[in-house]
């Protein structure tokens, strides 16, 4: 008992970040790789991601075929402690519980109460920009060029899709979906709820959650089990070669993803959720004031995130891999 407690005090933090991540990952226009910048855990996530192989499915199975053997535990253990699989599952269990969670609640305040809402996500991103860009080696020409590209590839991809939230296709396609949105997630700025929007299948997906289809969620699922390891592998290798102006090129995207998240907008009738023309406010009304304050109380919790990223941090720097 006395080490199930242990492991959750120590774990604590790591599963309050894997919620925020949930909740940043549902919502179109919000990156989950943004939120997992701002919280210190995004290189120490695509190095867990990036450390399981053929190795670890090797491994798995040998205990599997002889789970009384000493030898197969001492295997899955040490392989287990490789990859960083005990921080990992709980962050995902965070983010997991978080999606379930809120699922419900995100639709509501998108399609009830937008400008409001959108308005606090960018109060949480525009801060957070320093966390990538304290990370930079070096900031030269090439790097501004990187950020550039980024900002506009990803502004001209909202331009010119249209994220009024489709009809479902067939379960092919809905794989399909989860290989790329889940390729998206893990890119701070690009959202993969956006993605999914883009591709049609972003209601499909919610109402799969909220009806609990197993089948369509165990299709998706496994679209995004296949999109992430495969794609983590990439920009691991980037990051590696040319850090610099791969993270320079996260920050363009991040800076891009607040055209996206731009508060006012002429909505469409009918239209769900992300979606219709950014506009400038008119006048100093309600809901102008109203997306001012949450705007401010937007910047307060990403205070309150950088000083969480600063805890991870600490952690990793110290030797301890518990948050």
């Amino acid at each position: 008992m006395s080490r199930v407690l242990v492991f959750i005090s120590s774990h604590f933090i790591t599963l309050i970040k894997g919620v925020l991540v949930g909740i940043a990952n549902i919502i179109p226009g919000v990156s989950g790789g943004t939120f997992a910048l701002i919280l210190g855990i995004y290189e120490r996530l695509l190095g867990s991601i990036g450390s399981y192989g053929f190795d670890t499915v090797r491994v798995f199975f040998a205990w599997l075929a002889h789970p009384g053997s000493r030898e197969r535990r001492e295997g899955l253990y040490k392989e287990f402690r490789r990859t960083d699989s005990a921080w990992l599952l709980v962050l995902l269990a965070g983010t997991g519980c978080a999606i379930l969670a809120s699922s419900h609640l995100i639709v509501f305040l998108l399609d009830e109460h937008l400008a409001p809402t959108l308005a606090f996500f960018i109060g949480l991103i525009i801060p957070s920009i320093l966390v990538p860009y304290g990370l930079l080696g070096r900031k030269s020409i090439r790097e501004a060029v990187s950020c550039l590209i980024a900002a506009a590839a990803l502004i001209g991809l909202t331009l010119l899709f249209d994220t009024s939230g489709g009809s479902s296709g067939g379960l092919v396609f809905l794989f399909v979906s989860g290989v790329v949105a889940i390729s998206a997630m893990i890119l701070p700025g690009v959202s993969g709820s956006f993605i999914l929007m883009v591709l049609g299948e972003y209601r499909s997906v919610l109402d799969a959650i909220n009806n609990m289809d197993w089948l369509r969620l165990a299709v998706f699922a496994a679209g995004c089990i296949l999109g992430i390891l495969a794609f983590v592998r990439l920009l691991n290798y980037l990051l590696k070669r040319y850090h610099d102006v791969t993270m320079a090129f996260l920050i363009g995207l991040i800076l891009g993803s607040l055209w996206v998240l731009w508060p006012f907008k002429e909505v469409l009738p009918g239209a769900k959720i992300v979606t219709g023309t950014n506009i400038l406010p008119v006048s100093l009304d309600a809901g102008v004031l109203w997306s001012a304050g949450t705007f401010a109380f937007g910047l307060l919790c990403s205070a309150g995130l950088y000083r969480l990223g600063k805890t991870e941090e600490t952690a990793v720097s110290t030797g301890g891999r518990g948050s």
